[in-house]
């Protein structure tokens, strides 16, 4: 079976990212019956200091796994087009899993490791196909009380798919980011993300709310058949109340009721660990069932050798030194 096409594959994706320098390119490799063999859309970006493009597939390409060599149609595809002839790099990111097979497809067709992993990894996946008595039976015991507590204390669940809500959802975003120390996107960005995928009837934004003021908000993403929960974002103000526990289970009905038969929460540790910075997160997605769920990271493929060099060595560099003065360490926050 074909693969279904995450977010970053789709046209809302790439108008958003139009905004911030990108070009979209997409590729298709047709089987003799019509049907997909391959697909990707690559986005293509200056960068400044080689004076040469990145050629960037979100989560893709994808392509039909009984027949590999159709990736490589693809990438002949991409390479003899004239955007890679500007190009330093071309990073992928395929949502396969991280085995030897995959490791093996990719390096044989000249890419190697990435330098960087622009979107998770790491996941966890949600069957959406059970009933919702067997999903709530599948929360983890303190997850299910605390559905029950908020539920008792008052807290309300409310769509909230409006420029006002998305207005609130980056109060609390914003908040969360300081907290946390997360990397922020301008408040233009989420506007404009939401602009783009409520036009194709592809998003919901959630928020919970307790004694009239907002303490949780979960954004998500439609593609296919699943739901992606791209975003979430807390306030301390009232957590004793378990707000954030009442919204995701409601989230992950909605996307039940919306047709989902999948609920991607959206990132994950590659390898969950109680010192890991973000195992509180996972600990708290975890609590909702799931399983986690590994793809093969990005990979790289030099399209110019001074470029390509520049890149390897360069772009490290200056990834650590961002993480750094943000978060007051040098290590992505998903390693």
């Amino acid at each position: 079976m074909f693969p279904e096409a995450p977010p970053t594959q789709t046209s809302a994706w790439a108008e958003v990212k139009a905004a911030y320098g990108y070009r979209a390119l997409r590729v298709a490799v047709i089987s003799a019956d019509g049907s997909p063999a391959a697909l990707g859309q690559v986005l293509a970006r200056r960068l400044p200091l080689l004076g040469r493009d990145w050629l960037y597939c979100p989560y893709g390409p994808l392509w039909n796994p009984d027949a590999p060599e159709a990736l490589k149609l693809w990438l002949d595809a991409v390479r003899g087009h004239e955007i890679a002839r500007r190009a330093a790099v071309l990073t992928i990111e395929p949502r396969v899993p991280d085995d030897e097979d995959s490791r093996k497809l990719l390096t044989g067709l000249g890419f190697r490791r990435g330098v960087q992993d622009v979107q998770p990894r790491g996941t966890l996946l949600l069957d959406l196909s059970l009933e919702e008595a067997t999903l709530f039976a599948g929360l983890e015991g303190h997850t299910r009380y605390n559905v029950g507590l908020a539920e008792r204390r008052g807290v309300e669940i409310k769509l909230e798919n409006s420029p006002a809500g998305v207005e609130r959802f980056v109060d609390l975003l914003e908040e969360t980011e300081e907290r946390k120390r997360f990397l922020a996107h301008d408040r233009a960005y989420y506007r404009r993300v939401w602009e783009a995928f409520v036009k194709a009837d592809a998003c919901d934004l959630l928020l919970a709310t307790f004694e009239g003021g907002d303490v949780a908000g979960a954004w998500l993403v439609y593609a296919g058949r699943t739901a992606y929960y791209v975003y979430g974002a807390t306030s301390r103000r009232h957590s004793q109340h378990k707000g954030s526990q009442l919204l995701q289970w409601r989230a992950i009905l909605k996307a039940k009721e919306r047709g989902a038969l999948v609920y991607d929460f959206w990132g994950a540790p590659v390898e969950p660990t109680e010192k890991h910075p973000l195992w509180g997160v996972y600990q708290f997605k975890k609590g909702f069932g799931g399983e986690h769920t590994v793809f093969v990271g990005a990979h790289d493929l030099s399209l110019s050798a001074l470029g390509g060099w520049g890149w390897r060595v360069g772009l490290p560099l200056a990834r650590r030194m961002r993480n750094f003065f943000i978060r007051g360490r040098t290590a992505d926050v998903m390693d």
